[in-house]
């Protein structure tokens, strides 16, 4: 019976140590953090000072969209892939920051993600029901899910002083899906038993230019049914992030 016992306990120690070195593994934390500019400098709410290719000064009241799909790929070609949505809104600092939680150890070289919904999550009822997706959903009768993203605001109409209000507003619009693919490199990101943070960049000019010159006055202050807007600015969204800082804690 003594030789089962100690059987027994050394098994159990055993089970225990390889529990814990899995842990160890994977309780890495790898932060997001969504920061928001105009040309390289951060970004000021209700103020019409931001200039646009096509011209155009602009103010920027409103910015809310999701982010989605992350996936991290390690220099080996595996991936971590999370099933977070995230809603970030500007000025609520409580939506700044998406930890993804156990990343295994490893060298990840690339960050990949959606701004917007792919099309199994946008569709009637894919969030829960908060406040926040509640006001994103996308009311266009006959056309089903939540907005990608606001961006609101106002537009001195080629510097005559005429002030216009614009709503680009993303989302899937006729049905079809137009959400943005960002695609990042990383350098350095070795996670060993520790966490990260990320400080990622959106530069709203991005929105407005490169590849196309978006004009306000083109498309009017509303989108939400107008496919080549949304394409425009599908392909303009691809060069809107870039790393600011990959930190480790």
């Amino acid at each position: 019976m003594k030789h089962v016992v100690i059987a027994s306990a050394f098994m159990a120690a055993i089970f225990s140590f390889l529990s814990c070195g899995k842990n160890k593994e994977t309780e890495n934390t790898v932060t997001l953090r969504l920061e928001h500019a105009v040309a390289g400098a951060p970004l000021t709410l209700n103020k019409i000072q931001y200039q646009a290719q096509s011209g155009h000064r602009f103010s920027v009241e409103r910015l809310k969209y999701y982010i989605s799909n992350v996936v991290l790929y390690r220099a080996d070609g595996s991936t971590y892939e999370s099933d977070a949505v995230h809603y970030r809104e500007e000025g609520i600092a409580a939506t700044a920051e998406l930890a993804l939680g156990d990343v295994p150890d490893g060298e990840y070289t690339r960050l990949r993600f959606i701004v917007g919904l792919d099309e199994t999550t946008n569709k009637p009822n894919g969030l829960p029901p908060t406040p926040e997706n509640i006001n994103m959903e996308w009311p266009i009768p006959g056309e089903e899910g939540y907005h990608y993203m606001k961006f609101e605001g106002k537009y001195d109409s080629m510097g005559a002083g005429v002030i216009k209000s614009f709503n680009l507003h993303t989302g899937a619009a006729k049905n079809q899906p137009y959400y943005v693919a960002v695609d990042l490199t990383l350098s350095g990101l070795s996670v060993d038993n520790d966490n990260w943070n990320i400080t990622l960049q959106m530069d709203l000019n991005e929105w407005l230019q490169n590849p196309h010159t978006y004009d306000f006055e083109q498309f009017g202050p509303g989108i939400m049914t107008k496919p080549a807007a949304q394409q425009i600015l599908m392909e303009n969204g691809a060069s809107l992030f870039t790393v600011h800082a990959a930190v480790r804690e």
